[in-house]
């Protein structure tokens, strides 16, 4: 039997040294983010494979309140296996993957901790998003561009919100979803992600795409946000402030990667209804 997990959450640092781990995390992670994003491949694939694990983990533990459980290895077993087959373009086994671990998950967990779903949630929740993510890169049209403004957006979003929220705040949005998100940190998040947007379609297509791409980076940037209130309702449904401390200053992979989850949800589902459109016109 797994031990169980008594208390997850840290104890909460003081503002400053969480901002000092914060800007010292992003200045190691982003270049080897960066990297891998360029390079493509089986560089990127093995990234987004290792943010699988490490989310699955925090997520199991976090619903089942233990460690290495059997739906842990069953939703990890169907990552390994899903990222492989996205990795070769095999996108249908890659989902089929995804959804049997995501049975066999809440089987395991129903049978050993009671909660049933919500360990097999993770597929649909951590797993789909992750060969999004793989397709996005390596398949999709564009795949490199849209990557880098995917993680550009991203990033400008998490930092606005924070920064916005920090030292404007405000009005809460929802003590129920988090007692410290203000409307201030909603904007803030939206605004990066037009500034960046904007920023990409000046360069890459030309001054005159600046507004449509702002417009497609403040879609994004709202994405990111709402990932980040869905998650911290997640949370305060279970009773954490934070899912690990796996990042120094932004707590669990899944804390900093929730943003991502739900923007690379919008961008796939968007460039896919393009492509749809132009097939149908075509």
């Amino acid at each position: 039997m797994s031990p169980s997990v008594d208390k997850l959450d840290a104890a909460k640092p003081s503002s400053t040294g969480a901002l000092t781990r914060r800007v010292l995390s992003a200045m190691v992670l982003m270049p080897l983010v960066v990297a891998a994003v360029y390079h493509g491949g089986a560089a990127f694939a093995a990234m987004i494979s290792f943010a699988a694990v490490v989310m699955i983990f925090e997520w199991s533990r976090m619903v089942e309140r233990r460690t290495f459980t059997s739906g842990f290895y069953a939703l990890v077993s169907a990552s390994a296996a899903a990222m492989y087959f996205a990795a070769a373009g095999n996108y249908d086994a890659a989902l089929f993957s995804a959804a049997i671990g995501g049975l066999a998950g809440s089987w395991f967990a129903k049978r050993n901790s009671g909660v049933g779903v919500w360990s097999g949630f993770a597929a649909f929740y951590v797993i789909i998003p992750c060969i999004a993510l793989v397709w996005l890169r390596l398949d999709a049209p564009s795949g490199r561009s849209l990557s880098f403004l995917l993680y550009g957006v991203v990033w400008a979003a998490d930092s606005g919100a924070f920064l916005f929220g920090k030292f404007i705040g405000g009005p809460k949005i929802s003590y129920a979803l988090s007692p410290s998100k203000t409307w201030a940190g909603i904007g803030g998040g939206v605004l990066g992600g037009c500034v960046i947007g904007a920023i990409f379609g000046a360069w890459t297509v030309g001054p005159a795409a600046a507004v449509l791409y702002a417009f497609i980076g403040g879609g994004l940037g709202a994405a990111s946000v709402l990932g980040d209130l869905f998650e911290s309702g997640i949370k305060r449904y279970f009773g954490l402030k934070d899912i690990s401390g796996f990042i120094p200053g932004h707590g669990g992979a899944l804390d900093r990667l929730d943003g991502m989850i739900f923007a690379t949800s919008a961008m796939t589902a968007g460039l896919l209804l393009y492509m749809l459109g132009e097939r149908i016109q075509g």
